[in-house]
């Protein structure tokens, strides 16, 4: 990945005791992975100044008169998000696994690698692609159905459009904070009626977009349709100049959109006769290294009007 201080590293260095839960939390789970995290400022929220206009200096004859340097600012917070949930066993399945916490751990594989997919498919549609609409940064082209896809570029820039992490969380070696419920002893739960044993697991995370800029998207990609609406050669590289595309620029899609513009590669493709392999696959356009995962909806997006 071009980016630094990437969730995976990150978590990695702050939780070593945890390693395995952040393995199982991003098996599946390619752009959580690789976004880049900064600590907040006020652990839960964070506190930052957001520039709105500035006016620097020109330049001017010899003897003429300078002008006048301003700049605004706002400052604006953003909060971070819980993640968590509670895990309950009861008494007698307990004791079969050898007690609740072995119990727990064998379940926890499972739970956080669909944890990590629904956190990914969070941040590709409630932050990435939301706010690159909202900002006007997408383009349409042309699904006019609700079987489509999309795709995004993001230019991970520090202190701009980068994750949050609670420093105070991280801070102490755990990813997941995982506190038993009722002290570890025996209690009964609510839903159920029986007698068990429980535990909470809870951890925060955010995604800060303070600058329109380093965002864009293209949206209403029909690839089902008897006319597809496939993205031209154009649409992509403007989805790079749109975010202002540099070394920690990334795009990411569903696999499936990928091997559509694998037809880009193979129109120029030049075989001999000995040739055994036809290799169409592209991982980078124009230099952008592309990423794809399947916590994109496969043809259930439904059309956006701009």
């Amino acid at each position: 990945m071009p980016v630094n201080n990437a969730f995976r590293e990150i978590a990695i260095e702050k939780a070593v005791k945890q390693t395995v839960l952040i393995d199982s939390l991003l098996e599946e789970s390619p752009i959580l992975a690789g976004m880049p995290m900064e600590p907040s400022t006020h652990g839960l929220s964070n506190v930052f100044e957001k520039i709105t206009s500035v006016k620097g200096a020109g330049m001017v004859d010899f003897d003429a008169p300078l002008g006048s340097l301003d700049a605004t600012t706002e400052l604006e917070q953003r909060d971070l998000s819980i993640i968590g949930g509670e895990m309950f066993v009861g008494e007698d399945k307990a004791k079969k696994f050898g007690g609740a916490s072995t119990y727990f751990d064998k379940k926890l594989p499972v739970i956080l690698k669909n944890t990590g997919q629904q956190i990914e498919q969070a941040i590709i549609y409630n932050n990435l692609r939301a706010f690159a609409i909202e900002e006007g940064k997408a383009e349409s082209v042309g699904g006019s159905g609700n079987v489509n896809y999309s795709i995004l570029a993001v230019t991970w820039t520090k202190g701009e459009i980068t994750g949050l992490y609670d420093p105070e969380g991280f801070g102490n070696g755990k990813v997941f904070d995982m506190t038993p419920i009722n002290g570890g002893n025996l209690y009964k739960d609510t839903a159920s009626g029986i007698l068990g044993y429980g535990m909470r697991i809870k951890s925060y995370m955010g995604v800060q977009l303070a600058n329109k800029r380093y965002i864009s998207s293209l949206v209403n990609i029909d690839l089902d349709s008897a006319t597809p609406k496939i993205p031209t050669e154009k649409m992509m590289d403007n989805l790079l100049l749109n975010c202002r595309a540099n070394s920690s620029t990334v795009i990411y899609m569903h696999p499936r959109v990928l091997t559509e513009l694998y037809d880009y590669k193979a129109a120029r493709l030049q075989m001999s006769v000995g040739d055994r392999n036809v290799d169409r696959v592209i991982a980078y356009w124009n230099g952008t290294p592309i990423v794809t995962s399947y916590n994109f909806l496969n043809a259930l997006e439904p059309k956006v009007t701009l």
